[in-house]
C-alpha cells in the first residue's frame, strides 16, 4: 500500500518566512522531488537556507482494488 507524502519546504525571502506544502503519491516520489530541487535557494532568491523534508500522511493515494474469484469454486 502507498501512502500519500507531504513534500514541505520552508524558506525566507526578505525576511518573509514561507512554508509550503505539496502532496505527492508516495514517500519515495518525495525523496526524488528533494533530490531533484536541492538547488533551489539559488534561484529563489531565498535569504539563506531552503529546508526541504518528507511528512508520511496516513491516506492512502491509492485504493486496494477487489480482485474477482474464480466462478469454479
Amino acid at each position: 500500500m502507498e501512502f500519500f507524502t507531504a513534500f514541505f519546504i520552508e524558506y525566507a525571502i526578505s525576511g518573509r518566512d514561507i512554508q509550503t506544502y505539496i502532496l505527492l503519491p508516495s514517500y519515495e516520489a518525495c525523496q526524488v522531488f528533494i533530490r531533484d530541487n536541492e538547488d533551489m535557494a539559488e534561484y529563489m532568491f531565498a535569504d539563506g537556507d531552503v529546508n526541504m523534508w518528507c511528512i508520511k500522511t496516513d491516506t492512502l493515494s491509492k485504493s486496494i482494488k477487489p480482485v474477482l474469484r474464480p466462478d469454479n469454486l
